[in-house]
């Protein structure tokens, strides 16, 4: 089939990049050209920025794709440029995220079935995209929602968000500030995993119309997620507990693993026929490894704050020590 990918070079479009040739498609990419194609490729490149796409009406008209993936798009006039120039496509794949499901989704695994309720900007205009192309393509549409995806080319998270710092943190062996001792729910997963699901849904009739969560097959832990980190650099891990009630009250953002985040890949596994074959630990081995092997990782004495914020957190902790062993006497 005839596959144009928009964007398809980055960390994670470029993992379906690689599957999507793999599979013996005949690709074209639509990006600004700033980035090396992955895994040595060479495919034609139509130049554009993402608002730019009707001004190349005719290049995409000379290919006419059969399937259009969409790793970019997240405001309503990008998706409109999708239903303008690609309504005669096979499919259309719509690259969306977890985050239309809003910060407070308790404990239970969310399917697909729950309503969204996204509270941030990005995750508002992710579900505005979704709406409108469902509603004017139905069929021909397939949505993907990815959660925190790994593997080469991403960096693991902190209590900040994607961070530089933490793995040179983690292998220095200093504590790790983290949500409640990490107790927090997250789905970690592949990208790999998502590229391989994606391209079955080319030419599935299982898809038409569908919303896939493109999640990991594991629910973990926060400190589990450190664990492993710590795992694959061969150190101990040491981590302290930050007060969740407390934080929240500071930050609302980056709010990814302030709150739980379980998910499920159920309906994707049942109709696409494919489960996720990486392990927490798996990917996060590759994605440090491919860190420390690419020079991602970074100094952690340039961001001295962790160091200040887990003295106090300590002392804290020792006097609460202190208290409840009196009690308990």
């Amino acid at each position: 089939m005839r596959v144009l990918m928009i964007g398809g070079t980055g960390a994670f479009s470029g993992r379906i990049t690689e599957r999507v040739v793999r599979a013996g498609h005949d690709v074209v990419l639509y990006n600004r050209a700033q980035r090396p194609q992955p895994n040595g490729l060479q495919l034609p490149v139509l130049v554009g920025e993402r608002h730019e796409l009707r001004q190349h009406l005719r290049e995409i008209a000379a290919f006419n794709p059969e399937v259009v993936v969409d790793s970019i798009c997240y405001l309503p006039t990008e998706a409109e440029d999708l239903v303008a120039l690609f309504a005669g496509a096979k499919r259309i794949v719509f690259i969306s995220s977890v985050d239309v499901y809003g910060e407070e989704i308790g404990c239970a695994p969310v399917t697909e079935e729950r309503v969204p309720t996204p509270v941030t900007e990005y995750g508002k205009g992710k579900l505005a995209c979704e709406q409108l192309l469902l509603s004017s393509l139905a069929e021909v549409v397939t949505i993907f929602r990815p959660s925190h995806i790994l593997g080469r080319g991403f960096l693991t998270t902190s209590l900040w968000g994607r961070s530089p710092y933490l793995v040179d943190r983690i292998r220095r062996g200093k504590c790790i500030p983290a949500i409640d001792g990490g107790r927090n729910l997250m789905t970690p997963v592949y990208a790999g995993d998502i590229a391989e699901w994606i391209v079955r849904a080319f030419d599935t009739a299982a898809a038409n119309g569908q919303v896939f969560n493109a999640v990991g097959g594991e629910i973990v832990c926060q400190k589990r997620y450190y664990q492993a980190i710590a795992d694959a650099l061969g150190v101990e891990l040491r981590l302290v507990a930050v007060p969740s009630h407390v934080f929240r009250q500071h930050f609302s953002s980056p709010p990814q693993f302030n709150w739980h985040r379980p998910y499920s890949c159920q309906k994707a596994v049942s109709l696409l026929g494919y489960a996720p074959q990486y392990t927490l630990e798996m990917m996060l081995r590759e994605t440090v490894e491919y860190m420390i092997a690419h020079d991602m990782v970074r100094d952690c004495d340039e961001q001295p704050f962790d160091d200040q914020l887990v003295v106090l957190l300590q002392r804290h902790e020792a006097e609460l020590s202190a208290l409840f062993r009196q009690k308990a006497g």
